[in-house]
């Protein structure tokens, strides 16, 4: 069975709220209601057999976030005397922590939160929205 702390992280990790209720509203809506109750029934329908392959996937998309902290203060520096900073790493850290993201989502049949702020391209739908049909 998850514990609620590993409930956080994956919904940290796939962009999903932690509150107990949204602010923002959408069509009389809470917009939070609108995806996440993706994640939450999913947290009920994981396999207990898939659950230690969930949490290997959270120590992962922990250990690359760590990473992707520790490279910030090295974006804007190439070279420190002798020392040379590859440029490519912290948007190559990126790409891997949205990969184990994606992984994730795909043992839980759900995808990342289209609405999530830190990348509006995740699902290629950049950031969300709702197609809406016009007439003339």
């Amino acid at each position: 069975m998850l514990t609620e702390g590993e409930k956080v992280q994956a919904r940290h990790h796939l962009g999903y709220l932690n509150v107990a209720a949204s602010q923002t509203f959408s069509l009389g809506v809470p917009a939070g209601v609108q995806t996440q109750f993706t994640i939450e029934g999913a947290f009920n329908r994981i396999l207990p057999q898939a659950e230690p392959l969930f949490r290997r996937h959270l120590k992962i998309l922990e250990a690359l976030e760590c990473q992707i902290l520790d490279y910030a203060p090295n974006v804007a520096v190439e070279s420190i005397d002798t020392i040379k900073i590859d440029p490519k790493a912290f948007k190559q850290t990126v790409e891997q922590y949205r990969y184990w993201g994606k992984s994730l989502s795909n043992l839980m049949g759900i995808v990342p939160n289209p609405f999530d702020q830190r990348f509006n391209d995740w699902n290629g739908m950049g950031g969300g929205g709702i197609n809406v049909g016009m007439s003339g």
